[in-house]
């Protein structure tokens, strides 16, 4: 018979505390996940179309401050990529890029290909190669970390043979 009476009195312990524990878990600082917006693509092409409009500004802005600039295999840093930019950005023009490979992983993001463009004292020359730019995730901002412009160059025919 005491066991009856408890009953009741059990059974409001139990809907109280299930009523506590949604309270406490309301409660609780929600883990809020952001979706990382950036688009490597839409990058690509807002920094191509800065070249085109001779924006320097723009792609200094869109450049680290430790970034690197290899032109033709040689390392340029610091002063040397912001001057780069500065003078390439007042005489280039229709810059056409062609992505080969690409990627973007949570903290970068590449792509490679080949380019070609003019300049603005000679709009028929073409000049062509190959470049690579890396993105990386500095804070909530991306950033050109490495830029790589290869001119084309002709190889002797015997570079290009596959060995035997």
């Amino acid at each position: 018979m005491k066991i009856l009476k408890l009953t009741p009195v059990l059974a409001l312990l139990f809907v109280l505390g299930a009523c506590n524990d949604r309270e406490r878990e309301a409660a609780e600082v929600e883990e809020v996940v952001v979706e990382d917006s950036w688009d490597a693509d839409e990058a690509m092409n807002t920094w191509r179309d800065d070249w085109n409009a001779n924006d320097s500004t723009s792609l200094r802005a869109a450049t680290a401050n430790d970034a690197v600039l290899f032109i033709e295999g040689k390392a340029h840093r610091n002063d040397s990529v912001s001057a780069w930019i500065n003078n390439s950005a007042s005489w280039m023009n229709r810059l056409e890029t062609t992505p080969v490979v690409k990627n973007k992983g949570e903290n970068f993001a590449y792509e490679a290909g080949t380019y070609t463009h003019s300049t603005r004292e000679n709009d028929t020359l073409q000049m062509q190669g190959t470049y690579t730019v890396i993105w990386e995730r500095m804070g909530e901002d991306w950033k050109i970390k490495l830029m790589d412009i290869s001119p084309e160059v002709d190889l002797p025919p015997m570079a290009m043979q596959e060995q035997e």
